[in-house]
């Protein structure tokens, strides 16, 4: 655990359902944080944690991010009052300053890592992320970088998933259709930007090298009090390696030069 604190609340964040706020920190930076009392529960702070480890794995823009435990939350009672007033880990991930949200195809594609969009396409696909709504996906101002953020409804069924409903979906056919179609539009379209193979084949074998072993490093540092129990942790290992390792039918249903 980050040994990091919380020293102060600034605001809240008017978007989002797990009522995410603005903090700042004892390493003297602002971070977003959601906590372990918002409304989805901390299901969601699983889901935002996997998917930062995993996109670490595989070298996508997100920002810095950290685990800082909280233990005297009742002092901010004035400061959070539409959350649960609990104790625990909160998921902490840096706040941009000076950020937007990706306006459409023209403007992504001439942000400094373009290619990273093909690459979110992808990683949107095999963490069953639906949710890729136009404020979670932002270009950095200061480097005119493309970042992605909020992972928090993600492996389909958001916060509701669980050993039960996550089975079925293994090996089962593959549906794009419910993905958000702003940003699946304007990524997909990133498919017409030149030279965007070798970059793409690259990344297509680091997915292929994310073997169980892996993902048993990211599940089992999942703090404890967030409360995935071992059967909900075991399914979403094979719900996450039966996406990794169906890549190749990702590229053709995204139509994606790159795949075997």
């Amino acid at each position: 655990m980050d040994k990091t604190t919380i020293v102060d609340i600034e605001r809240k964040i008017p978007l989002g359902i797990t009522n995410p706020y603005i903090v700042k920190c004892s390493d003297g930076k602002k971070y977003v944080a959601k906590f372990p009392g918002n409304p989805d529960g901390a299901k969601v702070l699983v889901n935002e944690y996997v998917c930062a480890e995993l996109a670490k794995l595989l070298k996508l823009p997100i920002p810095n991010y950290k685990l800082i435990h909280i233990n005297d939350i009742q002092k901010y009672k004035n400061m959070l009052a539409d959350i649960n007033l609990v104790n625990g880990t909160v998921f902490c991930s840096e706040f941009i300053e000076k950020a937007t949200v990706v306006p459409g195809y023209y403007v992504l594609s001439k942000t400094s890592n373009k290619y990273d969009a093909i690459k979110i396409l992808i990683f949107d696909v095999i963490i069953g992320n639906n949710d890729r709504n136009q404020g979670n996906l932002l270009i950095n101002l200061k480097n005119n970088s493309l970042i992605m953020i909020d992972h928090s409804h993600v492996f389909i069924y958001e916060s509701l998933w669980n050993e039960n409903n996550l089975k079925p979906l293994i090996g089962n056919k593959i549906d794009l259709s419910k993905m958000n179609k702003f940003n699946f539009n304007n990524l997909s379209l990133c498919l017409n930007l030149e030279n965007y193979k070798t970059e793409i084949l690259e990344y297509i074998n680091h997915i292929k090298n994310i073997n169980g072993s892996k993902i048993n490093e990211i599940l089992n540092t999942i703090p404890k009090d967030w409360n995935i129990s071992s059967k909900e942790k075991e399914i979403l290992k094979e719900f996450l390696l039966d996406r990794l390792h169906r890549i190749n039918e990702i590229c053709t249903l995204l139509k994606i030069e790159g795949g075997d």
